[in-house]
This record gives C-alpha cells, structure tokens and sequence, in this order.
C-alpha cells in the first residue's frame, strides 16, 4: 500500500500506509495524493524585521542570512506569514538550499502521483491558528512560534542529548527566550504541544508541566500515533499538522496545488455534482413538460382562432383585432417552446466524459455563450501520450457531432500539455439547433 502522509526529518523519511509506518533513508513512492511534511533538513528558521514592503521580503531576508553567515549557499527562501510594519515588514521565514529544494522536486516529477510538501514551519502556523501558541517537538529539538494578529515571535532550541536534563535545560531555555520577546505584550492563553516526533516514553508529562508554569498559559497535548523502529519506540502528531495546514499552503507549484486539492476532494466534489446534475435534470424535465403542455395550448388556441376567422368571413372585424387580447399569451407560449431548443449542459457533459475516457482529465467546463458555446479545460492523464490523449479527445467530441477550437490556455501554461478548447454543436454553427 502506497503511504498517504510522509515526515521527511533528519535525513528519514516515515511514511504512513493506513494505520501502519515505515521508516526508510530512501524516498517513497507516493499515493494518489501523498502529503509530505519536511523541515528540508533542518533548513535555517525564524522571525526577521526588515524595511521593505512585503513583496522583497523573500530577496532582502537571503541576502542578510548570506552577509550574518547564517548561510553559506543559494537558498530558497519561504516566507510563512509577515506582518507589514510602515514601510517594512516582519516575516516568518524558512530558508532552504537550492540544492534540497531541487532535490526535492526532482523526485517529485519522477512520481506518478501527487505529492504535496508542506514546510513543519507552515504546519506550525496553521496550528498556531487555533491557539496562542505552539510548541514543535522533533527529537531533541524544541521550537515555538506565537502568531498573532499584530504578533510574530519563532524561537527554537536543541538539547545536547536525550538526557532529560539536558531536555529540560533545552526547553527552559527555549521558554525564557520566548518570554523576554513576549514581555509587555499580555499573557498567554493556551499553547498547544505537539510531539511531531519524539521517543515514545513518560516524559510528556513533565515537559509540558515546565511550558504551563513558566509561560503561566494552560497547555493542550496534540493526539498522537505510535509506531516501532529500529531505533525503539517513537509517537507523532504528524497527522494533526497535516489536517491542520491547508492545500494553498504547498510548497508546490499552483497547478499540482490545485490538481492536489481537487483530487483529494474529489468525492465531496462527486457528491455536490450529482446533487446538481439531478437538481438540472429535474428542472430541465419540469420545464420541457410545460413547455410541451403549452405548446398543446397554444395549437389548441390557433385552431380556436382559425375557426373564429371562418365564422368571421364577410364581417367587418379583422382577425388580429379578435387575437389581441391574446397575443400576450402566445407571446409567453412561444417563448417556452424556445426554451425547448436551449443548450442542453447535461448532454454536453455526458458527451465530454465520454470524450475524455481514462486518458484525460477536465479541470474546469464554462458556458461561454447562451447560444452553448462552453470553454473546457484539462490535462492528459499522468502517465499517458498527450499527443495520443489529445488526438482521441478531439476525434471523438468531433464524432459526437461538436466544433472544437482551440483557446489560449493562459497562465496555465506552467503545467505540461495543459490545454483549453472551446467547443459547440456543429449545427449550432450552420445556423440549426440541435
């Protein structure tokens, strides 16, 4: 079973596989939609004030980082949330090497399926969302972050050993920081730990007892799931930061992000279409049995009329003068026989699922026209020609009796053979409804 939930930490990967993981020093292969979690090798962290607007934030916070020292290659930075300040800023950062970062994607467009990769620093302030505080544990390495409207402190801390001792002296020292930055500013609240991964033993207990007295705030323990290694015991809270951060804040580019999303929700997705399409298919059916019933009426009221002008020849009253009282009602008529002659949407999709088969995949369908003219977008199917897939989409809305031109595609362009067409009855063209 292919894993759904990956931690890449200190050079590991864990994956898990429905209830049960696995620890390896070689990637994955992934799911359907895998989510990873990676601190990108413990890439460099923190909260900068910089004076410049937020757009350049990325730019100036790497050139600082290069001129302290702090790094010594070409980094990516990520920049998780920032405040504007003035005319500056001040912004939670993750900078990564170029190289892990091109590392990372490289696997992943080797990869079948989709996998999209969160920063622990991102998962950290969608936790912090819900709290005012939360504290990330990752085996002797202690880190918090307050993330407040107007407030943004980050502050991590790593213990020589496994020693508590030296656990304990690592997170006293990680909550003095912490409280030096925070002072003046109010007390805390509720911060959440959150074990994302730590040896599975009794020392949660006492850890969070030294957080709740010394920041005087109340401490809530994220659920956890544990697992055996070679190495022993572990527990984590992977899949509470996982739940927690949402798709948009993928490291990924927009198009994997947005095909990520969609395929994760593609059941709720399913669900809320075939509620519209039975909701379509109830009001076109109403609408076309009025329609009939008044085209019944109004064939009923011409013969009416037809026998009036008959029994009328020779008198001085024309036959429009009789009408006029109902020419409003046959006005009306006419227009619900036109409704019958309407682009049918239900037909059109019908005919486009059939179209793209398994080797295509619609993004997004528009009505462009009100004559049924619709805009579809998609890609081919990971895996397949899109030579091949494109050329058997086309030839068969083409068989189904459809015009099909091409669209510029726009900004989509970024992901391989995206395409968009605009498509409509060929005999809508000649100038025939169908």
């Amino acid at each position: 079973m292919k894993p759904d939930l990956i931690l890449s930490l200190d050079g590991l990967w864990y994956s898990r596989s429905g209830d049960s993981w696995e620890v390896s020093a070689d990637r994955p292969r992934l799911g359907a939609v895998s989510r990873i979690l990676t601190d990108f090798d413990a890439a460099p962290a923190g909260v900068m004030t910089i004076d410049t607007k937020p757009d350049f934030a990325g730019a100036v916070i790497e050139k600082r980082l290069r001129s302290e020292g702090l790094v010594d290659t070409e980094t990516h930075v990520l920049t998780h949330r920032v405040i504007p300040l003035g005319g500056g800023c001040r912004a939670l950062y993750c900078a990564v090497p170029v190289a892990d970062w091109q590392a990372m994607f490289a696997w992943l467009n080797h990869e079948t399926s989709i996998g999209l990769v969160y920063s622990i620093t991102a998962g950290m302030v969608a936790l912090a969302q819900r709290h005012d505080a939360v504290v990330c544990r990752t085996g002797r390495q202690f880190r918090l972050l307050v993330s407040k409207p107007n407030t943004l402190i980050y502050v991590a801390t790593t213990a020589f050993s496994d020693d508590p001792d030296d656990l304990d002296a690592a997170l006293v020292n990680l909550i003095d920081q912490t409280r030096a930055q925070w002072q003046g500013r109010g007390e805390l609240v509720s911060v959440l730990w959150c074990d994302l991964l730590a040896a599975d033993n009794d020392d949660v207990a006492r850890l969070t007892k030294q957080v709740s007295q010394r920041l005087g705030a109340s401490v809530a323990i994220a659920p956890v799931t544990r697992f055996t290694t070679k190495a022993g015991n572990m527990r984590t809270a992977a899949d509470v930061m996982a739940q927690a951060v949402a798709w948009h804040a993928a490291v990924n580019p927009w198009p994997d992000r947005i095909a990520g999303a969609a395929n994760q929700y593609r059941t709720r997705v399913a669900a809320v279409t075939a509620m519209i399409g039975v909701a379509l298919f109830g009001v076109a059916t109403f609408w076309t049995t009025e329609a009939l019933q008044s085209q019944a009426r109004a064939a009923g009221l011409r013969a009416d009329a037809d026998a009036i002008s008959r029994r009328n020849v020779g008198l001085d009253l024309p036959a429009e003068r009789l009408l006029a009282p109902h020419f409003d009602t046959l006005r009306f008529l006419d227009g619900l026989a036109g409704a019958v002659k309407s682009p049918d949407p239900l037909g059109f999709m019908t005919d486009l699922r059939r179209a793209a088969g398994q080797n295509v995949r619609v993004m997004r369908v528009r009505m462009t026209s009100p004559e049924g003219i619709y805009r579809v977008d998609g890609v081919p199917v990971a895996g397949t020609s899109a030579d091949r897939a494109l050329s058997g989409f086309l030839s068969a809305l083409r068989l189904a009796g459809y015009q099909v031109n091409a669209e510029d595609p726009g900004n989509q362009t970024q992901q391989p053979a995206f395409f968009s067409y605009s498509v409509r009855r060929a005999s809508d063209v000649d100038g025939v409804k169908g």
